[in-house]
């Protein structure tokens, strides 16, 4: 139960660092994930906290690789080969070398294994690292495609690595043509048997489509497992699971088109659930740098107060020259980069070198040196934890102050501000359509309600407009029951207990607390005292129910055509209430409007009870959706809207329009 506790922990903090991330955006998104699991570390549970090395690799990093894999454009990747080769596998091992034999010489007390480990370790880059911190500057797309396919074979390159170094520290004993005949073989042979394997199950899922049983509750798991399953079996046989993980997702990835066979529905499914979990892995992995690093930092102050400030020293200097390596390896053209002239060059492999951001998978693999040597603990393993920190920050914080002087700011085709007045344009424009034709009909308000949900409501609603609102909608009710009473419609008792309910839509949306408080009292505290001697009334009627033997069959009949009752009386007060929104709808209200529509649709739905008519719903939507897309067309055609920006509002009417009707059918 502990466990459980301090995974969700973990996944709380991921969760309010992205949120803090989604409003002030200044720093990396891992700088805030650092943050909270800082925070985390003064929870005493989370004190002196340990995990098992195994777990990052078998449910972390293959999981990320998996992912990785079956996200990479593979036509891009074999355009690019030869400089991915060059970047992942033979610049990785040669900055591995560089950097063990550089530590090895200045603190002697890292044996060569070791410092070749710690090697490993920060050699691996990250492109999604890379994307948070370049998310506002205009980063050329060859260096970062360049990137992405770099950073998805250096992880495994310096996997691989590792554990021969880690081998090596448990041994003892390092054979230099052993070492690259063992590489050569656990890196193409986990390439080999992740192509089989993945092979193998593309062709079940796709089976499984032919089969009809194509069920998110069958397909997402199955692809879940998928590369739990494929680095279980790759280990067995003495290969990189990681190198068999990226080479199933690559063919995940090359088989798309077939794996398009799925619902759209599925389609949606699949992508936000990896998308969810890749974001929550990556960063529980920088939570628990946060988490750990007091603990780290204690250790090593245990042991020398000094050693604290060496192995910053270090950081700083192992980064220096693994990007001075970067640099001069792509100045020098051993890595060829597509599309550069002369005269971009030396900027663009500056650029290419500050890019080379240490992330993930270098925190991941820290955290999975073992936590004992030769039945002895691991002397070393905070610091090769402390070192690999300082380079992760380090490659964070130098582009973020640096890369912003080089390039220029990011221009969006489509600002998010055109793009949501554009699209409460095309809302308004369907839903004044879909009144103009059928007025207020229930099918045309249950529409309008679902259409309503496509306007992007940003900012916060006008209190004082709201609470206009809500008054004058709860006056027009009041007055519309009145004229049911006048017309001999309903008695008034039953106009009565209606407007209690009524009074309560109000009280539960009223902005201000005071209005709140006033309502309150005026309808609970004081309507319930002036009717204490009909309550009593009804108390002394119902006990002579019970007397009169009554059962409770028949009492459940009676509050049911109370209900009904009920029913009847609320369709022309909402149909008014309704009619006015609608009338009153303007852009400087619409949030207003929004918010007191689906207080009122709400409380209809409740009072209802049913979903009828769904199939005339359907129709209607459909229509509805049929106008947006007219709407588009015209304003193109008019040259009002750009053709991005139309190309932005059909890719969102197409997912709305499956979104909605799938949920519609669903109920």
């Amino acid at each position: 139960m502990q466990t459980v506790f301090l995974v969700l922990l973990l996944i709380a903090a991921v969760v309010a660092a992205n949120a803090v991330y989604s409003r002030f955006t200044l720093l990396p998104v891992a700088f805030l994930q650092i943050a909270a699991g800082l925070v985390l570390s003064l929870i005493p549970l989370y004190q002196d906290f340990e995990l098992e090395p195994e777990v990052f690799l078998f449910v972390i990093i293959s999981v990320l690789m998996f992912n990785d894999g079956q996200n990479t454009n593979v036509r891009r990747l074999s355009r690019q080969l030869g400089t991915t080769l060059s970047l992942a596998v033979v610049l990785a091992i040669v900055t591995i070398l560089i950097v063990g034999v550089v530590t090895h010489w200045l603190i002697p007390a890292f044996s060569l294994a070791l410092a070749l480990a710690l090697g490993a370790i920060i050699t691996p880059t990250d492109a999604v690292a890379v994307s948070s911190i370049t998310s506002k500057i205009s980063v050329p797309k060859d260096v970062m495609d360049t990137l992405e396919n770099e950073s998805l074979f250096n992880d495994a390159s310096g996997i691989v690595a590792f554990n021969l170094a880690i081998a090596a520290l448990v041994t003892g004993q390092f054979s230099v043509w052993h070492g690259i005949g063992n590489f050569l073989y656990v890196f193409v042979g986990g390439i080999i048997v992740g192509i089989i394997l993945g092979y193998l199950i593309v062709a079940l899922r796709i089976m499984l489509i032919n089969m009809g049983v194509d069920t998110p509750s069958v397909v997402v798991p199955y692809t879940l497992l998928t590369p739990f399953v494929v680095y279980f079996l790759a280990e067995g046989l003495g290969v990189s699971g990681i190198l068999a993980v990226v080479a199933t997702g690559l063919i995940h990835g090359v088989q798309q088109n077939r794996l398009r066979l799925t619902t759209s529905r599925l389609q949606i499914v699949m992508s936000t659930t990896w998308s969810i979990i890749a974001s929550i892995l990556n960063g529980i992995v920088f939570v628990l740098l946060g988490v750990s690093l007091p603990s780290v930092i204690s250790h090593l102050q245990q042991r020398d107060t000094s050693s604290i400030a060496i192995l910053v020293g270090l950081g700083l200097l192992l980064y220096l020259i693994m990007t001075l390596v970067r640099f001069c390896w792509i100045q020098l053209g051993f890595a060829q980069i597509r599309a550069w002239t002369n005269h971009d060059k030396v900027v663009n492999s500056f650029v290419a070198a500050l890019s080379g951001v240490h992330g993930t998978i270098t925190l991941a693999m820290a955290f999975s040196l073992p936590l004992t040597l030769g039945n002895h603990a691991f002397t070393y393993r905070n610091d090769l934890i402390f070192v690999a920190a300082v380079v992760i920050l380090t490659s964070l914080l130098v582009p973020t102050l640096v890369l912003p002087l080089l390039l220029p700011k990011q221009v969006e085709k489509v600002s998010d501000e055109d793009l949501a007045n554009a699209k409460v344009n095309m809302v308004t424009n369907a839903i004044h359509m879909i009144h103009a034709r059928y007025g207020d009909s229930p099918n045309a308000s249950e529409v309008i309600m679902i259409l309503e949900g496509q306007r992007a409501l940003d900012g916060h609603a006008d209190r004082a407009q709201l609470n206009q609102l809500f008054d004058d909608a709860f006056d027009l009710e009041q007055k519309t029951v009145d004229q049911m009473i006048a017309s001999g419609k309903i008695d008034a008792g039953l106009g009565e207990k209606y407007m209690r309910i009524a009074s309560q839509t109000r009280l539960q949306n009223q902005q201000s607390f005071w209005q709140r408080l006033r309502l309150f009292f005026k309808f609970v505290i004081f309507g319930r005292f002036s009717l204490s001697k009909k309550g009593r009334a009804r108390r002394r009627a119902m006990h002579q129910f019970k007397q009169s033997g009554i059962t409770r069959e028949q009492m459940i009949e009676r509050n049911r055509q109370v209900w009904q009752q009920m029913r009847d009386v609320e369709r022309e007060p909402y149909n008014a209430v309704v009619s006015y929104l609608n009338d009153q709808y303007t852009n400087d209200n619409r949030q207003a409007i929004g918010i007191v529509r689906r207080a009122y649709d709400e409380r209809h739905r409740r009072l209802s009870g049913t979903r009828d008519f769904q199939e005339a719903q359907n129709e209607l939507l459909i229509e509805a959706f049929q106008l947006e897309y007219n709407y588009i067309q015209a304003q193109m055609a008019t040259k009002k809207i750009s053709h991005d920006l139309g190309n932005q509002l059909y890719e969102q009417i197409s997912t709305d329009q499956l979104v909605y009707l799938q949920s519609v059918n669903a109920d």
